[in-house]
This record gives structure tokens, C-alpha cells and sequence, in this order.
């Protein structure tokens, strides 16, 4: 609504950099059109000491506004007012107003504006403060962003204590979860219908939910660290995957706000990336790894244990991966074609599980067999490796031999949840490990236990007390043994190593592993 006349534009937000750095940007006007996509053209006509006088071409919707203000630095109190002496709006004028803030420094703006154009004047003014309005926003944005991406262009250079820390993104992994994990927030809350909750949550942007405040490593390290969640789960990706890409590169930059010197990325948040062949590091400034190294080393370890534990020969054994053309199938794959008698990897394409077979053959160790059947992929195998990416269960607890291994990294789980009735096979959530730090999410993250943690989520908290801040885990089918090696051996230095078997949320007791172990020595030999 107008007041005297003047309509009135505040705007104001918190940027995470120290109040000298954003008033020493706002004041290089010249360079706005550099990072602002409104401000096409500045020109500096005169400057002294307090006072600057300058010319000013934005464009906002395509609507061109051209202006000559004349601004004063009242920097002792942390102003800068401005005031349009010609151009296309009979009144321009405003301040600028700094003030330190625990995150930052908060900036606002106050503006008054008329057009003054007879007639249209109403409409006229009304449409120029929308304008208007978008245009300081997005000042405000790519100052936000200028200086952020500054801070750790920086700190790429080898400026010190810049960033620091981890950042941990996931999502819920369907709409059960999603109002479990609503309830958990508030228990009295009532939820609208699921139809109503859906559109909602789809349209909300990603955000942090929980700060993580010193982690503390098995040597005394410490970090902290911050739980960010992805507004989507694996049902919405197929209807709009480019929103989800944006929703996961916003959480990124969520956790380049806070600073954070590197992000994982759980569960399908990486894989979005990988369907639509682009990397969200190239979007953002931070560190990004998937985590997947640390995950697939967790789950080599966790069947390594569990093998060791049923006395089961691995050089005898059968071993099936499903998923065996993804990142972390792919790195199972390179690690049991050298200690197993067979290796069958499973995929959707026959193109990937041809490529993957000729990789893995040219080892010349175990044989390889590669199959689009899951079925028939698991129904003859020691141990099996579940790694696919699917928003729903894929395998049946009836379809194991007794005395299988079941390694299951999947989230949401390749074998259903639902009571097993079965005790003749071993079956547990892979990829976990412990942690030297308890961690109480506030929602239901999906873990057995709070000395329990992904491995994906471990690997941005182990090279954030390494202070290796970098794209450790990255694309598809990029792990090697050798960086398997280099974070199992960072993660054991920290306190990370595999965790117990746990099924849901339920332990796996020694009773069953003994009845296992005479299960798998029942077997006949070939």
C-alpha cells in the first residue's frame, strides 16, 4: 500500500559473510553487472570520499529502467542512502542498512518509489514495485552467492579456517516415512491428506533440519556438521526430475551458507544427477562426494565379517550383485571378481552389463556372469550384494538358498522390510558403520541404532576431519580399489569401521549366526 504517496519496497536477509566484505561489494557498483542478471549496465559519473553519483540500466521481465542516483556512504552508521535525481521514476529513492548477525550480516533495504505516468499511474506503479522488487532481490542473491563462491574460491587458493565442517543430505524415502517423520517432530500434529501433503511438500524447498555440533573422532578431531533434507522422495522423480536436481543443488548451497567444507549426498540425491548426466558439483561451489566409496567399502567389509563369522569359503563361493552396473555395485563387483569363484552382476541394460563384464573378465579371476534376471541371478549364490536404485522392493526373502549372505545397501531396501520367517539365511542392512560419535537425528533417518551411520553419510565426516575438503566420490563407476583402500584406512584412523548386523532395526543375535553356520556347512559341495 502507498504511504504519502510512495510506494514502499523492504527487503532484507542474512548473508554469511562479515558485514566489512558485504558493504565493501555493495559499494563496487561497477561490477554489478558481472553477477547480478537484472543490473545490465552501471557507470560511475563521479565519486569522492561519502558520495557517489551514478547511472544505472536494469532490465526485469524485459522491462528496461534506467536511472541516475546520487548515493551517500554513511558508513559510521552502517547506511548507504540513495536518491534518483533523473530518469524513468519521478521518485527513487531509499537506504541501505547493515547490521551484524550470528550467521553473517543482516542486510535490508527500504524503498520508495512513484512512476508518476497520468492516467496509467495506478497500474503503472503497482507493476514497477513488483519489478523493482524482483531487482533488489536478486541483488541480494548474487551478492549471497558472489561471496560465498569468493570464500571458497579462497579456499581452494589455501586461505585458511574459510570452511569446514560436513553436510549431510538425504530425503525420506516415501510418504509413510514422510509423515512418520512429521509426527516425530510433533506427536500432536494432525496431517492433511496425503494428496494435499504431496503438492505441498513438493513445492517446499529443501532445508536444514538439524546441526550436528562437534563430532568427535576416535583421535580426539573434531567437526561438526549439519542434516539437510532434500523435499522429495523417490516416487516424485520420475514426474519432474530436473525440480528434484534443482532441490538437491539448492540443499548444496543451503550448506554453503553455513559454510560447510563438503556434502554427501544419500540416497537418490546422487543418483538424480547420474539420469540426467550432469554433475551437481559443476553447480555449486562446495565439495561434493556421494559417499559411495565409504558405502561400498562398508559393504565388502560387512560380508567380509560376515563370511569370516560362517566360516564360509570365499574362494568357493558364489557371489551375486545387484545393481552390479551402479557406483557401488560396480566397486563390490571389482572387489569379489578376485576372491570368489563366480561373480554374477545384475542391471537393467544389457549395454552397462556388457561393458561391466568385459571390465570385470579381463581380470581373469573368478567367472563372470552377467544377467538381467534377479531371480535367477540370487538363487544359487553364497552371497548376495543388494545395490540397486529402486523406490521399491525388488528381491523375495523366499528366492535365497539357505545359508545365504544377504548384503542389503539399498535405501528404500531391495528386500522388503516385512517379517522374514525364514532363520536359514543371514540378511542385514549393508553399507553401515560405526560411528565414534552418537548421533540423534530428530527423525527417523532410516538407522538401527545411534552409534550406527550410512557410509555415505561417514565419508563427508571422515574428509572433513581429514580437512580434505574434494569431490572424493563422484559420477558412476568411479571407485577403484585403491580409493577403497585410501578411506577405509582414514575411516579405521577415526573410529569408522563396520557395524553390527542389524535388520530393520532389529540385531542380529549369535544364536542365528550358529544356526547360519550349520546351514552353510550342510551345503553338498560341488
Amino acid at each position: 500500500m502507498p504511504v504519502d504517496g510512495l510506494f514502499h519496497i523492504h527487503i532484507s536477509r542474512v548473508i554469511p559473510s562479515e558485514l566489512w566484505r558485504v558493504v565493501r561489494l555493495i559499494t563496487r557498483v561497477k561490477d554489478f553487472p558481472d553477477f547480478v542478471p537484472t543490473v545490465k549496465e552501471v557507470t560511475v559519473l563521479e565519486k569522492s570520499r561519502n558520495r557517489m553519483r551514478t547511472s544505472w540500466s536494469v532490465m526485469v521481465d524485459k522491462v528496461p529502467i534506467r536511472w541516475v542516483e546520487e548515493d551517500t556512504l554513511d558508513l559510521a552508521n552502517n547506511k548507504i542512502l540513495f536518491n534518483a535525481v533523473e530518469g524513468d521514476l519521478q521518485v527513487f529513492r531509499g537506504v541501505w542498512t547493515f547490521g551484524q548477525h550470528p550467521n553473517g550480516t543482516d542486510v535490508s533495504v527500504d524503498v520508495y518509489l512513484k512512476v508518476g505516468i497520468p492516467a496509467i499511474g495506478e497500474f503503472a506503479d503497482n507493476f514497477v514495485t513488483k519489478l523493482l522488487t524482483r531487482n533488489f532481490e536478486a541483488i541480494l542473491e548474487a551478492m549471497e552467492r558472489h561471496l560465498i563462491s569468493t570464500k571458497y574460491q579462497s579456499s581452494r587458493q589455501g586461505v585458511p579456517d574459510k570452511i569446514a565442517g560436513f553436510g549431510v543430505i538425504g530425503h525420506f524415502y516415501n510418504y509413510t516415512h514422510l509423515e512418520n517423520c512429521f509426527k516425530m517432530l510433533n506427536p500432536g500434529v494432525s496431517l492433511p491428506s496425503r494428496e494435499f501433503l504431496g503438492q505441498i511438500f513438493h513445492l517446499t524447498p529443501s532445508f536444514k533440519l538439524y546441526d550436528i555440533d562437534k563430532y568427535v573422532s576416535k583421535t580426539g578431531d573434531t567437526t561438526n556438521g549439519c542434516f539437510i533434507v532434500a523435499t522429495f522422495v523417490p516416487d516424485m522423480i520420475e514426474k519432474d526430475m530436473w525440480a528434484i536436481f534443482s532441490k538437491v543443488v539448492r540443499a548444496c548451497k543451503i550448506a554453503e551458507k553455513h559454510g560447510v567444507g563438503v556434502v554427501t549426498l544419500g540416497g537418490f540425491t546422487s543418483i538424480v544427477a547420474e539420469r540426467i548426466g550432469r554433475e551437481i558439483s559443476a553447480e555449486v561451489d562446495v565439495a561434493v562426494t556421494t559417499g559411495n566409496t565409504f558405502a561400498a567399502v562398508m559393504a565388502v567389509d560387512g560380508v567380509m565379517k560376515a563370511a569370516r563369522l560362517l566360516e564360509l569359503d570365499l574362494a568357493a563361493s558364489n557371489v551375486a550383485i545387484i545393481g552390479g552396473t551402479g557406483d557401488i555395485g560396480s566397486a563390490c563387483a571389482r572387489t569379489f571378481v578376485d576372491k570368489t569363484k563366480q561373480v554374477t552382476i545384475t542391471g537393467r541394460t544389457k549395454e552397462n552389463l556388457k561393458k561391466m563384464r568385459d571390465e570385470l573378465v579381463k581380470r581373469r579371476a573368478a567367472s563372470v556372469v552377467a544377467t538381467t534376471d534377479n531371480r535367477a541371478a540370487v538363487q544359487n549364490a553364497d552371497i548376495v550384494i543388494t545395490a540397486a536404485s529402486s523406490t521399491a522392493s525388488i528381491l523375495d526373502a523366499s528366492w535365497f538358498k539357505p545359508g545365504a549372505i544377504i548384503c542389503d545397501v539399498g535405501y528404500p531396501k531391495n528386500v522388503s522390510y516385512a517379517p522374514v520367517t525364514r532363520e536359514d539365511i543371514l540378511i542385514f542392512s549393508g553399507g553401515l558403520a560405526t560411528t565414534p560419535t552418537q548421533i540423534n537425528f530428530p527423525v527417523d533417518a532410516g538407522l538401527p541404532a545411534t552409534n550406527a551411520i550410512y557410509g555415505c553419510f561417514a565419508e563427508a565426516i571422515i574428509l572433513a576431519l581429514e580437512k580434505r575438503y574434494e569431490n572424493f566420490s563422484f559420477g558412476r563407476g568411479n571407485i577403484t580399489l585403491e580409493k577403497m583402500e585410501d578411506i577405509r584406512s582414514m575411516g579405521k584412523k577415526h573410529g569408522f569401521e563396520v557395524a553390527d548386523f542389524y535388520w530393520g532395526h532389529r540385531l542380529v543375535n549369535q544364536q542365528l549366526l550358529e544356526t547360519l553356520k550349520r546351514k552353510v556347512h550342510e551345503r553338498p559341495h560341488p
